[in-house]
């Protein structure tokens, strides 16, 4: 019988695997330089916490969810998204803010595949709790970009727009729900029942002819009281500040979840296709207290690790291991003291069949993908001197062993 992985999945195998890890290291070290500590939450939360959080209306929670009962009758979900366990385990474990946290895990979702977009996906996320004003808005998407230049993505755009504090909303949802009632028989079935539920959603919807209405539905951004202008106006300022030139205003941008507040961005590359949304966030002021905490201003974002791996340059990496191809019982006596400075230097390290010919064990090396060979035979061993073959140029060179380590990491960049 032939074994299959379930519909929406992948596997990373290690070539994959190691760039995902870069990705990943990349990520935390960015986060960490300013200011954020990791936090891990569990992959299962209770069902209740995304229907709090994220919003009946949603299509997360209305199609999305993995939703089970467990044996003690408990409403389970694999999680679809961080930010609503982030905030749970802040409250739970007794934290007050200010914080700044990141996190990296998998999500679930059940939709339809979608090119870098799987029912297990994996996002890199952060979190900020106690700050209030534009400039941390403007400071995460900066945070975002140092991220996608370390990891050499620079062909994106970064959308960007305020949906307004809840009495400014409240009155763009009103006359939305005006706008729409005359136009509701053409809309979609799923856009009538967000009408319904939240007629913000309906910007989400991807039809073609309800978003041929909509470009003629009423602007958020007139409705935006004084103190939401003045903070959207605070932000885009602090985005000019930052030299981010990439962004663009997008007055139907709103996210896919009801808890966002104000701020809404969105990162999108047209090299994706269809789906060019790789990542976004936004702020989210009311969370932390309908979830049962105090009052706390909050923003943050999530990027898909999936859709950041297409997006990655395509360079040749040279792998950076050592294969030692010893010759004989004796050569491994002598050279095993290399082997343990290579790997305390961080340098990895493989070992050949002891004994083995030669011609075998390079062969052997070039299935490792090895940047370097180094061999030890009786004649070296007479010689006190290591065989280092370059797997690339096929240069090979004779040394002693303190020589070794300086000589690779110049060769390997260390």
């Amino acid at each position: 019988m032939k074994y299959t992985r379930p519909k929406g999945t992948k596997d990373f195998l290690p070539k994959e695997a190691k760039t995902a890890s870069f990705v990943e290291e990349k990520f935390k070290e960015q986060c960490r330089v300013f200011g954020f500590q990791e936090i891990r939450t569990p992959v299962l939360e209770n069902r209740e916490l995304f229907l709090r959080s994220t919003g009946e209306g949603t299509d997360i929670v209305r199609k999305e969810m993995y939703t089970f009962q467990d044996r003690g009758g408990r409403d389970i979900v694999l999680r679809p998204e961080g930010t609503p366990g982030v905030i749970r385990a802040i409250l739970e474990g007794g934290m007050s803010p200010p914080l700044r946290l990141f996190y990296i895990g998998p999500m679930y979702r059940y939709e339809k595949p979608q090119k870098g977009r799987l029912r297990e996906h994996h996002q890199l996320g952060v979190e900020v709790l106690g700050e209030k004003g534009p400039y941390v808005d403007a400071e995460i998407i900066y945070l975002a970009a140092k991220f996608f230049s370390a990891i050499g993505i620079n062909d994106y755009q970064i959308k960007v727009n305020s949906l307004g504090c809840q009495k400014c909303a409240a009155l763009f949802k009103n006359d939305l729900r005006e706008f729409l009632s005359s136009r509701l028989p053409e809309l979609c079935p799923d856009c009538q029942e967000r009408f319904v539920k939240n007629p913000l959603r309906v910007f989400d919807c991807k039809n073609p002819v309800d978003q041929e209405i909509y470009s003629s539905s009423p602007k958020i951004g007139k409705y935006l009281c004084l103190d939401c202008q003045e903070h959207f106006a605070g932000f885009l300022k602090h985005i000019e500040i930052f030299g981010l030139k990439n962004y663009e205003v997008e007055n139907r941008l709103v996210r896919g979840i009801d808890y966002y507040t104000r701020t809404v961005f969105e990162f999108v590359a047209h090299s994706l296709g269809a789906q060019n949304s790789f990542g976004g966030g936004g702020r989210y002021d009311n969370l932390f207290s309908e979830l049962g905490g105090r009052d706390t201003p909050a923003v943050g974002f999530a990027l898909g690790l999936e859709r950041i791996l297409l997006l990655l340059p395509e360079v040749e990496k040279k792998t950076d291991l050592v294969f030692f191809a010893f010759l004989s019982e004796n050569a491994i006596l002598w050279g095993k003291e290399i082997i343990e400075d290579l790997r305390g230097n961080k340098i990895p390290v493989i070992v050949g069949e002891v004994g083995e010919k030669l011609k075998t064990q390079l062969k052997r090396a070039n299935s490792y993908n090895a940047r370097f060979t180094i061999i030890i035979g009786e004649a070296e061993l007479k010689s006190e001197v290591l065989a280092v073959k370059d797997m690339i140029t096929g240069e090979q060179k004779e040394m002693r062993k303190e020589a070794v380590i300086p000589y690779l990491k110049q060769k390997m960049a260390y």
